[in-house]
């Protein structure tokens, strides 16, 4: 493993990049560094973040960190003595505010609970910042007080980085999902555990309460009714926000009509219905469809062309996308066997995505960023494009990432450009009305009406990149010479579950055995035939059912029967398997 700083000529680069060479930037950071409580902004195209159609050719200002003026470039006129800031040709929409992140625990070589420190986390909120993420609701992986010494360092002003939100420790069933996270997750099983969990959290002042309602496709128990409707009633009398990590439809609407107040990730076992849709907009209860995260568990299969882009080299090294697209990362995404499942319930999440938008619910913004292969900050940036790509229209993208998941957290003075708002914004290059991939293209951020020092955010932070080892390219390729194996058998004839194996003979007779069984062959009167196998006891006697008959034994009652090949008696074969990996087969002579 090796880690990577960012490097004085990596942000020199950086700047060359966002344009601060330009004589335009010049210019900019000439006025903006002037003593002035006052800055007249204009030639920008302004996307205000509330839905409602982009001001082309705008100018406004700022005063004091807050907009005191917005409108046409004509009909804002800068005040005298005021510092000037010329944003010909750029784009200008509210800083993202992130309803499902996590901070502290992906290093860039691993995503671990073990990870988690109070340096840990302050990196991830720094990155988020750097990629213009004003804000990020932390979802159920917080330990300990450090999550919430960093907010209330935050409200004083005494730590920067991504402003955090926490739920602190989430809650799900005994043995529940995801084990990944250890002990930060709370276990329950009673109504009273539940109730307890909520008040214990709501006693360290958390902003919601955060709860894992999924099984791991039927791997792991899940949430029982009874328990997230206590969980959702003891929230609501805290004066709390219930959000859940979903993935079925049942789920989804049983968590609804239970008042839950949010769903963050996407129902993908199936279409979502009207009554999902009917129930979300009556409620008001909002989406957070985490496209990014899904995508995350399959997307390294296709060496995906982002790798490595500008937007993401900002902060993650150049050896990170090489480790994510060498071959033995690619060969292990493409050996799950639930790859195409996993595409499947991606493409389910985009369809439901595109129906509830158009139908008029609720939709925020989240990622799942910092959790396993997902880096916090670029992902937000992806999110925007997978949001687009998926049929919501670029208008309403960027409210859901702006005002829509600003009000989720009640931050009233942000998400829209709008006076008497903060003047909390982003500076693209390019418009992502017409294309979403230009959010990546950010030039500056501006928090309070001030420029920020985005190259600082990152300069001192560390990414640990794994190294392929000769190891790892050995255990590789002996993984993908197995693949291609199973692969070629099979296109071979299955027999149940299994290809056949050699024939088995007795006294001339061919006995069919599944490929890969040991036959240990007995002579008789009568001859006995053990099949050592591993499999169920029932899967061999499907096996055998399928298979004798390809041999010329036909069903007998409960046996199988056959004539013997040189002298025409009837031989009898019948097949026990009363324990599984074995099968025992005796043959008489009738």
């Amino acid at each position: 493993m090796r880690c990577y700083t960012q490097s004085a000529i990596g942000m020199m680069l950086l700047c060359f990049i966002a344009g601060c060479s330009s004589e335009a930037s010049k210019d900019e950071k000439a006025s903006t560094a002037q003593a002035s409580d006052v800055t007249f902004f204009s030639g920008a195209r302004l996307i205000p973040g509330d839905g409602t159609a982009a001001l082309e050719n705008a100018s406004f200002i700022v005063e004091n960190g807050k907009f005191t003026s917005i409108g046409k470039k004509e009909d804002v006129k800068p005040p005298k003595g005021a510092a000037r800031v010329d944003l010909e040709g750029r784009t200008v929409m509210p800083v993202l505010i992130n309803l499902h992140g996590h901070a502290g625990l992906n290093t860039g070589a691993s995503f671990d609970a073990k990870n988690y420190t109070r340096e840990s986390v302050l990196a991830d909120l720094n990155r988020y910042a750097y990629y213009g993420v004003a804000a990020v609701a932390v979802l159920g992986s917080d330990a300990g007080d450090i999550a919430f010494q960093i907010r209330d360092e935050q409200r004083q002003g005494k730590t920067g980085g991504a402003r955090l939100f926490t739920a602190g420790r989430g809650i799900t069933a005994k043995g529940g999902w995801p084990a990944v996270l250890g002990d930060i997750p709370i276990q329950v099983s009673t109504e009273a555990d539940a109730r307890r969990a909520v008040r214990d959290q709501a006693a360290k002042k958390v902003d919601l309460i955060k709860m894992w309602v999924d099984d791991n496709m039927g791997r792991v128990p899940k949430l029982k009714p009874e328990l997230y409707r206590a969980i959702i009633d003891e929230a609501h009398k805290n004066n709390l926000r219930a959000v859940a990590h979903v993935f079925y439809l049942a789920d989804a609407k049983d968590l609804v009509k239970s008042g839950i107040d949010g769903l963050v990730h996407s129902v993908r076992d199936r279409e979502v219905d009207n009554e999902l849709i009917s129930m979300m907009k009556e409620k008001n209860v909002f989406l957070v469809p985490t496209l990014t995260g899904h995508e995350s568990k399959f997307v390294y299969a296709d060496r995906p062309s982002w790798l490595g882009e500008q937007a993401m080299r900002e902060v993650y090294p150049a050896q990170l996308s090489a480790y994510l697209a060498n071959d033995v990362v690619v060969n292990r995404f493409k050996r799950n066997p639930e790859l195409a499942q996993l595409r499947q319930q991606y493409s389910t999440a985009e369809e439901n995505l595109k129906k509830m938008s158009a139908a008029g619910v609720r939709v925020g913004f989240g990622t799942d960023s910092g959790s396993s292969d997902t880096y916090p900050g670029y992902f937000e940036l992806r999110e925007l494009e997978l949001m687009a790509k998926a049929g919501m229209k670029p208008m309403d993208v960027v409210k859901a990432a702006t005002s829509v998941s600003a009000g989720v957290l009640g931050l009233n003075d942000m998400g829209v450009l709008a006076v008497g708002k903060n003047a909390d914004f982003l500076v693209l290059s390019n418009n992502p009305l017409e294309n979403m991939r230009n959010a990546k293209d950010i030039a500056t951020i501006y928090k309070h009406g001030a420029e920020m020092d985005r190259p600082s955010l990152i300069q001192n932070i560390t990414i640990n990149v794994p190294k392929i080892t000769d190891k790892d390219r050995a255990e590789d390729a002996a993984a993908q010479a197995k693949a291609a194996l199973d692969a070629a058998e099979a296109k071979l004839p299955h027999f149940g579950k299994f290809v056949l194996g050699p024939s088995a003979n007795v006294r001339s007779m061919a006995v069919p055995t599944p490929k890969g069984s040991k036959a240990d062959v007995k002579t008789g009167p009568p001859d006995r035939i053990t099949i050592s196998f591993r499999a169920s006891a029932a899967e061999l006697r499907e096996f055998y059912a399928k298979a004798l008959p390809k041999y010329r034994w036909q069903p007998s009652g409960s046996c199988w029967e056959r004539p013997h090949p040189s002298s025409s008696k009837a031989e009898v074969l019948c097949v026990e398997t009363s324990s599984p990996n074995t099968a025992l087969l005796q043959i008489t002579e009738k």
